[in-house]
């Protein structure tokens, strides 16, 4: 869903006359999902996964079917900020899930395999929504989503649940903060911002990138955005097998510069290419920092701990996609300066990763 509508986010705007909006598309669902992904993170560990997936499913295909439906930005920014409630609650079930299933042995196989499935997803996607802006449009492409969010509802059956305590919608703000104090999962929170702000400002701004500054059309775009895509799944795979190597995680910062560098080049197909090596880094990355901060806790915080994280990564790309739109106030010729200050936030993560390897 997310690398469909990325793709379609150029045309998006154009059509819709809002080209000052484009960062905030992507940044709009990102805070909602940031702000919400902590209360849904305790309620999972409280009741368990399956009633927070479900609900989390439902806000999603509304949200989607009211962007399908938007006559105007405002309309649209809105049903996005619903599917970002949606993302909230989905991200932290679906992880929580995982970690009761599986004992930590296993954790990072499983985890290999959901984060796989999502780079697939996200593989389909950024074709398929160049395919369908250019053909039966981009409402289409999100309205088909809606259909397949609905069927996660008849999956949210199989996953584990808890008996309901009494007051379990409450939130603690001070179970959270400790979670920020404990020196390991701090660390990794901070590095998830730093993940975030770069993972989500490349999938935003690459499709603009080549777009624009190399006159490519939506379709052509999506197949250039596939090494990328491609390259998370790589990430993945290479990330489940190599979690106890302690050179892996500084390797995927390095390979996460080195493609946020190549995007300066001035062709398309050394872009595409630095964007592969970039995407290995990412996928590498990301499951890395997760399987650290279920290591750190219980089981019975499995679901808070992953949250933290998860928060990290789309407080960090709520944050800096916004922001880094900034850039697009000088037009097309400032988006070199854009890539050049995702290498700097790439060589920033690459710094603390070194720093907190022992």
């Amino acid at each position: 869903m997310q690398t469909l509508l990325t793709n379609a986010t150029p045309r998006i705007v154009a059509e819709l006359h809002a080209p000052h909006w484009y960062g905030f598309v992507g940044g709009c669902y990102l805070a909602m999902s940031t702000l919400t992904l902590p209360v849904f993170a305790q309620w999972a560990d409280r009741i368990g996964p399956r009633r927070v997936f479900a609900l989390g499913h439902l806000c999603f295909a509304a949200g989607a079917l009211g962007v399908a439906l938007a006559p105007d930005m405002g309309w649209l920014l809105a049903a996005r900020a619903l599917q970002g409630v949606g993302g909230g609650a989905i991200a932290p079930a679906t992880v929580a899930a995982i970690g009761m299933v599986h004992d930590e042995d296993q954790r990072g196989h499983a985890l290999t395999w959901f984060a796989l499935s999502q780079v697939v997803a996200n593989g389909i996607g950024a074709p398929l929504g160049g395919w369908m802006t250019d053909g039966p449009g981009w409402r289409v492409g999100m309205a088909v989503t809606v259909p397949i969010g609905l069927f996660s509802l008849v999956l949210a059956r199989h996953l584990p649940t808890r008996d309901v305590p009494p007051r379990w919608w409450g939130f603690s703000a001070r179970a959270q903060w400790r979670m920020w104090q404990d020196a390991r999962l701090g660390t990794s929170a901070a590095l998830a911002l730093l993940l975030g702000v770069v993972m989500l400002g490349c999938l935003t701004y690459a499709p603009l990138l080549l777009q624009d500054r190399h006159a490519l059309s939506p379709t052509v775009t999506g197949w250039l955005l596939l090494p990328m895509l491609l390259g998370l799944g790589a990430g993945v795979a290479v990330s489940g097998r190599l979690e106890k190597h302690p050179a892996i995680r500084p390797m995927s910062w390095t390979l996460v510069l080195l493609g946020t560098v190549a995007a300066l080049a001035p062709s398309p197909v050394v872009v595409a290419v630095g964007f592969g090596l970039g995407g290995i880094g990412l996928g590498a990355a990301y499951p890395l920092l997760l399987l650290d901060a279920q290591a750190a806790v219980d089981r019975e915080h499995l679901a808070r701990a992953s949250g933290l994280i998860q928060f990290g990564r789309n407080a960090g790309a709520a944050v800096g996609v916004p922001l880094l739109s900034l850039w697009l106030a000088a037009g097309s010729a400032a988006l070199p300066g854009l890539f050049l200050t995702l290498a700097v936030t790439a060589l920033a993560g690459l710094h603390l990763t070194r720093k907190a390897i022992p």
